[in-house]
């Protein structure tokens, strides 16, 4: 069966599993097979976030968000590895820019607030 997945498929499988190692090896090079998928680098955002990594994760994600645009989770994942790099007014705008695309989106809505207290006035 696994032989059958697309090396995105394994990447994501090995993400889920925990396996961040390996999902990056994976997915850095499903990201170049597959330029088109979206989720390979949303994958590879989230696996290089696992390890600390957050240029890399930003990189992932803003690729992410050039292939798909209208996704606030994408966005709300960029705004997470933007604060997480200590880069907390890209993560506002990202965090701002989910909830223009989906004003009920929870998470996103939460992360603003929170960081909004915590930038200065």
């Amino acid at each position: 069966m696994a032989e059958q997945m697309t090396s995105v498929e394994r990447g994501i499988a090995a993400f889920k599993d925990g396996d961040f190692d390996r999902a990056v090896q994976v997915l850095e090079d499903a990201s170049r097979e597959y330029t088109a998928s979206y989720e390979a680098y949303v994958y590879l955002g989230a696996a290089y976030a696992q390890q600390g990594r957050h240029n890399l994760s930003i990189g992932a994600f803003k690729k992410a968000s050039e292939i798909n645009p209208g996704s606030p989770r994408i966005h709300y994942n960029l705004g997470q590895a933007y604060e997480a790099a200590g880069v907390p007014m890209e993560a506002w705008f990202e965090y701002k820019r989910a909830l223009e695309l989906d004003s009920r989106y929870g998470l996103a809505r939460g992360a603003l607030i929170s960081l909004s207290q915590r930038l200065p006035k």
